[in-house]
């Protein structure tokens, strides 16, 4: 990673040059995040109910690492007005990956190619397996994981406390090594 190719910022984020960041001013992304080539993280949409509690259409936690190709759109609430989307600390979302999702939790891993749709959420400590698509206002519990699409294979099963650690220190290593 050469610097010609990253922003990086004081508090340690690194942003691609390539990627697409529309409404930077309602985009809150904490310390030590990374946002890869290509992503569009779309922070231009009207809210639904805009007060002085909601002033960001996308706000991700630290240690967030969002892979190439990806899409962060808030979710749509009424035809032309979205919600927020809230994406927790040490989550990594894989490339070609469409979140639509009004919440993500903390230490998620989204594998690539996964589609989660309008207004799902995803509690803490979850493993979204590759091609997943999670259906609009699915709501997945803590220690999941998931797999599938829906009416054809999908499916959530337990998932071991162990992955707490490691979902961090991937998402640490992602972001220090690449």
């Amino acid at each position: 990673m050469s610097s010609e190719e990253w922003i990086e910022t004081t508090t340690g984020n690194r942003i691609s040059k390539l990627a697409q960041i529309y409404g930077s001013n309602s985009i809150s992304i904490n310390d030590h995040s990374t946002v890869n080539s290509y992503v569009l993280l779309q922070g231009d949409v009207p809210l639904l109910q805009q007060d002085e509690s909601q002033t960001h259409t996308i706000k991700l936690g630290k240690y967030t690492y969002i892979g190439s190709n990806c899409q962060v759109i808030p979710p749509v609430l009424k035809k032309t007005h979205h919600g927020p989307i809230r994406i927790g600390s040490f989550t990594i979302i894989g490339a070609d990956s469409i979140i639509k999702s009004a919440s993500i939790g903390n230490r998620v891993l989204i594998e690539p190619n996964c589609t989660l749709l309008d207004l799902s959420i995803i509690y803490d400590c979850c493993l979204i397996r590759k091609g997943t698509i999670i259906p609009s206002k699915m709501i997945i519990p803590p220690f999941s994981e998931v797999k599938g699409v829906p009416g054809v294979d999908f499916e959530i099963k337990e998932l071991n406390s162990s992955y707490k650690k490691i979902i961090e220190l991937e998402a640490k290593n992602l972001h220090y090594l690449g």
